[in-house]
Order: C-alpha cells, then sequence, then structure tokens
C-alpha cells in the first residue's frame, strides 16, 4: 500500500506535516509552562475551595439569615422594650450599654447586611468574590484550553523522546564543534579529505558549504581539483578531478545506537548524487536515509551478518523528480528490531533482519559519480534542519 501511496504521490504535503509538528510541540511547551503557573494555581485552589461541602454550608448559612432571627434584631428588640418601661429619668446601665452599641458604625452596617435581599447580601461577601472569580477564571480561553488539551492529551508520543541533536543552520558558518567536512577516515587516518573510487567530483574544506535564509547548501560545481581516491585494491592514490563537491559529517561530535533521525531536504533535479545517510566503523552497518539517484529516490540498507561476510543489501526505491521540486522531510526510526524509513511521515520502508546494533553517525553528501552528467553544475542539495531524537530510559 505504501508503494502505491508513493507512486502515485499520495503522501502528505511538507507544510502540513511539519506545521502539526510544531503546532504539537509550541502546544506541549505552553501546556507544561501553563500547568506550573500561578494562575491555574490559583485556579484548582478556588475550585477546591468553591465546589467543597464546606463552602456550600458557608453559603447556605448566608442566604439563610435574617434580621428578625439575629442576635442583633434581639439586643435592638430589647433596648425598645427597655425604655418603653424605663419611668427613670437616668437610663439604666444596661440601657446604656445597648444604646452604645445599637448606635455604633459596627452594628448598623451589621444591621445593614442582614436587612438586605439575600441575593444582595450574598454578592456583598468574601464567597461571592470567589465564587464569581473562580467562574470568571473557569470561562477563560486559557484553563478551557488547557482542560480540553487535558482530556485528549495528545503529547503520549512526544513523551516517550528527548531530543538528542539539533541543527537549524541559523548562522552563516558551519559549527565545526559538530560537524566535519571530510570523510570520517580520511580526518583519521590522513588527516585530508578523499573521495570514493566511483566519484568524479572532489570534497573541498569547506568552500562548497553555502548558507542562505538558514538553510545549508553542499554544492557541486564544475573547479579542477587535485587529491587522494580510495581504490579498494591499491588504497588511495593521488588523482584530478573537475569537479568539487560537499559534505558533512558527526563522525567525531554525535553518534547514536537507536532513536529517530530526521532531515528536511531539497534535492537538486541534476544528475549529482546525493543522499542522507548513516555509517559506523566500518564499510557496513550503511543506511541510506534519503538518496537520490539517476531520477529516483532511494532508501537503502547494507549489511554484513557475520565478519568476512559479503554484504547483504535491501534497496528501495521511488519516481524522484517530485523530491527535486519542495523540501520533504526524510526519516529514520531505528529501533532494537526495525528499521522504518518515512517520507513525510509515511511509512515508505521498513527492514527486520540485519538491523544494526551499534552507534552510527550522520553524513549528508553532494556530488558527482562517474556516471554523472555535469549539466546543470552549480547545483546544490539543500538542508533545513536535522533532528534526532531518543527513547527516553
Amino acid at each position: 500500500m505504501a508503494s502505491l501511496a508513493f507512486l502515485f504521490g499520495m503522501i502528505p504535503s511538507t507544510e502540513k506535516v511539519e506545521s502539526a509538528d510544531d503546532q504539537l510541540r509550541a502546544d506541549y511547551a505552553a501546556f507544561q509552562s501553563y500547568e506550573k503557573s500561578e494562575e491555574l494555581k490559583h485556579f484548582l485552589d478556588l475550585e477546591s475551595e468553591v465546589t467543597s461541602s464546606d463552602f456550600a454550608i458557608r453559603k447556605k448559612k448566608i442566604l439563610k439569615e435574617n434580621y428578625k432571627t439575629s442576635e442583633e434584631y434581639r439586643k435592638e428588640a430589647r433596648y425598645q422594650q427597655m425604655t418603653k418601661k424605663s419611668k427613670s429619668d437616668a437610663p439604666s446601665e444596661e440601657i446604656a450599654s445597648l444604646e452604645k452599641e445599637i448606635n455604633s458604625d459596627t452594628f448598623q452596617k451589621r444591621r445593614q447586611y442582614l436587612t438586605m435581599k439575600p441575593k444582595e447580601r450574598y454578592e456583598t461577601t468574601e464567597e461571592f468574590r470567589k465564587e464569581d472569580e473562580y467562574n470568571t477564571l473557569k470561562k477563560s480561553e486559557k484553563v478551557i484550553w488547557y482542560f480540553k488539551i487535558k482530556k485528549k492529551y495528545p503529547f503520549k508520543e512526544i513523551e516517550k523522546w528527548e531530543e538528542t541533536f539539533n541543527e537549524s543552520f541559523a548562522g552563516s558558518r558551519l559549527d565545526e564543534s559538530r560537524w566535519m567536512i571530510r570523510y570520517y577516515w580520511g580526518d583519521a587516518i590522513l588527516d585530508e579529505p578523499y573521495t570514493m573510487s566511483d566519484d568524479k567530483s572532489f570534497p573541498t574544506d569547506g568552500k562548497n558549504i553555502e548558507f542562505y535564509d538558514n538553510k545549508l547548501r553542499l554544492v557541486c560545481k564544475h573547479e579542477e581539483m587535485e587529491g587522494k581516491k580510495w581504490d579498494p585494491i591499491h588504497g588511495f592514490l593521488q588523482d584530478s578531478f573537475e569537479f568539487s563537491s560537499g559534505l558533512i559529517s558527526t563522525g567525531k561530535s554525535f553518534r547514536q545506537k537507536f532513536g529517530i533521525f530526521k532531515a528536511k531536504i531539497k534535492m537538486s533535479s541534476t544528475d549529482m548524487s546525493q543522499a542522507f545517510w548513516m555509517v559506523s566503523d566500518g564499510i557496513v552497518p550503511h543506511i541510506d536515509v534519503a538518496k537520490y539517484e539517476k531520477g529516483k529516490l532511494y532508501s537503502n540498507y547494507f549489511w554484513s551478518s557475520r565478519p568476512g561476510d559479503a554484504p547483504s543489501k535491501s534497496i528501495s526505491k521511488t519516481g524522484g523528480s517530485r523530491y527535486t521540486s519542495d523540501f520533504f522531510i526524510f526519516s529514520l526510526e531505528w529501533s532494537p528490531n526495525k528499521l522504518v524509513w518515512k517520507i513525510n511521515d509515511k511509512v515508505f520502508k521498513t527492514q527486520s533482519s540485519g538491523v544494526p546494533q551499534e552507534e552510527m553517525y550522520m553524513v549528508f553528501s553532494a556530488g558527482l559519480k562517474d556516471w554523472a552528467s555535469d549539466s546543470g553544475l552549480p547545483a546544490a542539495m539543500e538542508i533545513d534542519w536535522i533532528r534526532v531524537y531518543k527513547m527516553k530510559e
């Protein structure tokens, strides 16, 4: 089914996939931030109090309060009764005390409060203020959003993963603390660049790496070069080249076993061989997460079951022209028992045999092979971003 989907271009757009992922992660960050906010804490405290049985009892008591059943009414009635009965010009101590209390601001405010209508009386209380604030917050966009998201909780999948590598090429220079611009073994053994036996372009020390609009370009162009070529029989041989190329690698800075490896890439429609691939310290295992050659897009895997055995291979391809018209998100999901290749989050290929069990590093390269035409040069493979995740322990 996946092959038919890719054959007919039935995959979600890059913009849709990226926007959905960005929105989900933004929502997760906002959810976590709001979950720790004083506003939510205050709301939950109010909710706990306002919805409690103790609050309901207090509210009911306030609404049922009546002046005629109050202590204040009893004292006022007593005062009026005593003043009617008193025949002496000099009031008694009790009358004087009651008169002072009844005429006080505290008593009059209490009397005014108790003679109000129940609803009006409740609206003057601290209980009403808290209940009103609770109901207002309950209708706020933030609180509604929070509880709606909490009910659905669409973050279970992203919570399984932690980001271990992120490159957005936001600067104007390559970060040399994380990127090599040579093949790893050229740096480790020769301390200089080299190329493979079937290449007719030579990787320069950074001249073919360009930046624009927060994107990196690996450029291949006409340029006379001298350098070493790896020959499987004779080893490293000096050779001449008419073309230059570019590559970047995390061979010295970042390796990982298992996880999700993703990159947003736009391939060139020229005859360049362009690839996002992964390798370890040997020739195999070798994973082509995405490789564009001869108008086709490939996802390949090469491995050896035992040292000394001839490598096994698994080759998958689809029509590649659409991948030169825009950026696409190519990813590899690598677990102990399976490799899953995806394009814009849609499964393109799976592999369950020979799954690598060692750390691997990422390489991005663009150059000309022996069979390639130089038509359309200079040309570039463009990389917008690279992200790697691993399963949380």
